[in-house]
């Protein structure tokens, strides 16, 4: 027998919705992308500048492009990680290509020599292509105990609502289906899409010395994510009994706005040597969420009758389908850098950059609807849009969420003209704190949507490598290499107590890592 239950009228009755921190978290992180040369140096451009992707971050850099300039960068990004725990294989791959750059640069020169440039830049801000599995053991913990203690408390997201349907169709009425014990899990997920920018950006150079930047961002989300969890469960005598099932798909479009603002200085009139400071707004998202859950128990058909109730036990599927609105504001970023050149044949810059993740906002969503009477007598309605804080999933987002350093290192060699070596070296703090968690129990809708698993990842370092090749006067060929590399604990739910009845439910945490490569090539022509 196989049931399925679609409860999408009844969520979309709650008008007022948010996010939840781990997805919030997703949004506001970037990845190390743009021209071939700014990915080369690591991205630590900001004071040196003369590069059009320094257009998402300190948009003074473009100011100093002496020349219009367009340009286009392509790559492909492969995907591999893995590890092994107690013994039990995890990995995740996906290989995919990318249009990861597009742009161009007007400059104009006025009567006093100074500059002043427009330009647009599209750039893929973050790359979400991922496939993650993640498979350990389970001792005295499952998510069939989470939902039966989230039933007991009073505490349980939409998941483990799901889940105990499906096991209270399998025994008599007035019980529950008590804590079921798991022998391993198993998860996979695939995920895909990007955040793409659009850049509008306008600036310029005030004598030879001094040069400010103003950009305005338009970003574009189109994130999507599959994933399935199973676990093996065990009857009273720890013999195989079936296996519990949970589906969730879920699909994130929307578009946010940002501002940036940055000045580079060159202090002293006759060197080189610059310091560059950025600052960026919170990038303002309105955004839709669509999901799908299911929660499905496939009986073992041998071993198919319950040794507590003797009920013979059947496949059930239950499921749900929801759709709504929301906002989040990601933090503000504040970056200062240094940059120098020697006889136009080295180049050396660094970046710090910071932003407190622990600030993300995330803001329930609501349709306010006026009725109005003009002069004419006629009668017509509007509605707007309206989002104020969600403090309670705020709070776990300060809890789970940390400040993050950002830091960039670039260089640059010219053994001849026609030719350029780049290195450099990014590292990223991590953003979610270890003892972070993904609470699916809290007073808030977010929280009780949301799916169970989350992985807090720990530290992002990337090493970079570049050639550029001058192919004419006005014609440039830029390639790259970067690596990147993360690690992260998955846990495929959170741990929940019932102090009542002294059952503890911790679920165990599984090492995954996301490695990265990726080559691009900018093919760039001067004007």
């Amino acid at each position: 027998m196989k049931r399925i239950f679609i409860f999408a009228a009844m969520m979309m009755s709650l008008n007022a919705m948010a996010q939840e921190t781990y997805e919030s978290a997703q949004l506001a992180t970037e990845d190390l992308n743009g021209t071939s040369r700014y990915i080369g140096m690591g991205g630590a451009m900001e004071a040196l500048g003369a590069d059009i992707s320094t257009m998402h971050t300190n948009p003074a850099g473009v100011g100093m492009l002496r020349k219009s300039w367009i340009g286009i960068t392509a790559g492909a990004t492969i995907q591999q990680g893995n590890g092994n725990v107690n013994g039990i294989f995890n990995k995740t791959g996906v290989t995919n290509a990318d249009l990861d750059q597009v742009g161009f640069v007007y400059s104009t020169t006025t009567r006093k020599g100074n500059t002043l440039n427009l330009g647009f830049n599209f750039k893929k801000n973050r790359n979400f292509n991922e496939v993650l599995t993640a498979t350990n053991r389970l001792y005295e913990a499952s998510a069939s105990t989470k939902s039966a203690i989230g039933k007991i408390v009073g505490r349980y997201n939409y998941s483990d609502y799901l889940v105990n349907e499906v096991f209270n169709a399998q025994i008599s009425d007035g019980e529950t289906a008590g804590y079921a014990v798991a022998d391993s899990y198993a998860f996979s997920s695939i995920n895909d899409g990007y955040i793409g920018e659009y850049a509008f950006n306008i600036s310029g150079s005030i004598g030879n010395r001094v040069y400010l930047g103003l950009g305005v961002g338009v970003k574009s989300v189109h994130y999507q994510a599959d994933s399935e969890y199973a676990e093996t469960l065990l009857d009273a005598f720890d013999d195989y009994r079936g296996d519990l099932s949970i589906s969730d798909w879920r699909k994130i479009t929307g578009t946010g706005v940002d501002v940036k603002f940055g000045a580079i200085f060159r202090p002293i009139e006759a060197s080189p040597f610059r310091l560059g400071l950025y600052i960026n707004t919170p990038t303002w998202y309105r955004l839709t969420c669509r999901t799908e859950q299911s929660a499905s128990f496939f009986v073992d058909p041998n071993n198919n009758v319950d040794v507590q109730t003797g009920k013979v036990l059947v496949d059930d599927t239950y499921g749900n389908s929801t759709k709504w609105d929301y906002n989040v504001n990601t933090p503000w970023k504040f970056g200062v850098s240094l940059g120098h050149t020697i006889a136009n044949m080295f180049a050396i810059g660094l970046t710090y950059q910071y932003s407190d993740y622990s600030a993300i906002d995330n803001r329930r969503a609501s349709i306010d609807t006026y009725d109005y009477v003009d002069g004419w007598g006629w009668g017509y309605t509007e509605s707007y849009r309206t989002s104020y804080s969600d403090n309670v999933m705020n709070r776990n987002t300060e809890r789970s969420l940390k400040g993050v350093s950002l830091l960039k290192l670039g260089f640059e060699a010219k053994p001849v003209p026609e030719v350029a070596i780049r290195l450099g070296y990014n590292y990223q703090s991590a953003i979610y704190d270890k003892n972070g968690t993904k609470e699916t129990t809290l007073d808030t809708d977010g929280s009780y949507l949301a799916s169970n698993s989350f992985t807090n990842w720990g530290d992002t370092h990337r090493i970079t490598f570049g050639l550029g090749f001058k192919l004419g006067p006005s014609l440039n060929l830029d390639m790259a290499y970067q690596y990147a590399t993360t690690k992260g604990d998955y846990y495929p739910f959170e741990k929940m107590t019932e102090t009542s009845s002294t059952v503890g439910n911790i679920p165990v945490s599984t090492e995954v890592k996301d490695n990265r490569h990726q080559l691009s090539a900018t093919l760039g022509y001067r004007f």
